[in-house]
């Protein structure tokens, strides 16, 4: 990961990064709910969270933080999806968010990691002092609203860390599923990039040891970021301006991790970092990752393929699948 390709992505996000609000670990929902989202819904640019937010007075996209939602006997477990640095819950989920409501799952997206006055800009703050913390709150606080054992993590870029993390150091016993975009499981153990806090001067040299520290205990005696107990699965594209192609790692026999490549099977998916977040694949490995059809042939259900690049995104109409 260089520091030439980091800066290019911090400023493409910053185009999707709405007018900062108060900070708050979790948005607040609708009253009343809208409509349950169908598939008819489901935006396929990975701006249009943020066309969302700023046509409708920083709210989330309906399909988020519905806290009216309830799972079911064949979704049991709520999905928290955790966004990426610099972005936020309602601007990182719109598509994969809908796409996961229009299948039946209850799904929150939380704002995490935003420094104080900076409530829509996520993934600045430290690591222990914010982020995890505040994840590990809101998967309390959903499992007592839906009274749910456990529930299904989706992280993007940092996101993916900071999901990783709490699932393997405070929350274990309330997490079943990790899945992961836009990063490599093989690093996912050395913690958030550490050149984008020391860049924007927003941690001081004690919390950054402290997150060093948290980082390092992270991988525990076996060296690895993994928690007993807890499914891990990570979709990859390979051509990620971050990561660039992803190989799984050598983990030890106990560690429950699936490497998925976006491209086996479509080729025509060239989605890069951020544009995975509105890739029809990606949204459909993600589904199949938290709710695998258990018996039915892979053939009978598969992921779409429509073509993608790394800048815009879909090229082309997305069929129903």
């Amino acid at each position: 990961m260089n520091r030439s390709a980091i800066a290019d992505l911090l400023a493409a996000a910053a185009l999707v990064v709405v007018t900062p609000g108060l900070a708050a670990a979790a948005p607040t929902s609708p009253t009343p709910s809208p409509p349950t989202p169908t598939a008819d819904h489901v935006p396929w640019r990975w701006w249009d969270g943020a066309a969302y937010q700023l046509t409708h007075g920083l709210a989330d996209p309906p399909a988020l933080n519905r806290d009216d939602c309830r799972p079911t006997a064949e979704r049991p477990h709520p999905v928290i999806l955790v966004h990426g640095t610099g972005l936020n819950g309602g601007n990182s989920w719109a598509t994969i968010g809908t796409a996961l409501a229009a299948e039946g799952f209850c799904v929150w997206a939380p704002t995490v990691g935003a420094p104080e006055g900076m409530g829509s800009t996520g993934g600045l703050d430290s690591l222990t002092g914010a982020s995890a913390p505040q994840l590990a709150s809101e998967i309390d606080r959903v499992r007592g609203l839906t009274d749910a054992d456990r529930v299904d993590l989706v992280g993007h870029s940092q996101g993916a860390i900071v999901a990783s993390f709490v699932a393997a150091t405070v929350r274990a016993d309330a997490v079943h599923t990790v899945v992961t975009l836009g990063a490599d499981p093989a690093k996912s153990g050395e913690g958030p990039p550490e050149f984008v806090t020391a860049m924007l001067g927003v941690l001081s040299a004690e919390t950054t040891r402290r997150d060093a520290e948290a980082t390092l205990a992270w991988l525990g005696d076996e060296g690895v970021p993994f928690a007993r107990g807890v499914r891990y699965v990570a979709v990859s594209s390979d051509y990620d301006e971050l990561t660039g192609p992803v190989v799984a790692p050598i983990v030890p026999d106990w560690v429950d991790l699936q490497v998925v490549r976006l491209q086996d099977g479509c080729e025509a998916d060239r989605s890069g970092h951020l544009t995975v977040l509105a890739s029809p694949r990606a949204a459909d490995l993600v589904a199949d990752a938290l709710a695998p059809a258990e018996g039915a042939p892979a053939e009978a259900h598969p992921p779409r393929c429509v073509a993608a690049d790394q800048v815009l995104g879909v090229l082309a109409p997305v069929p129903p699948r």
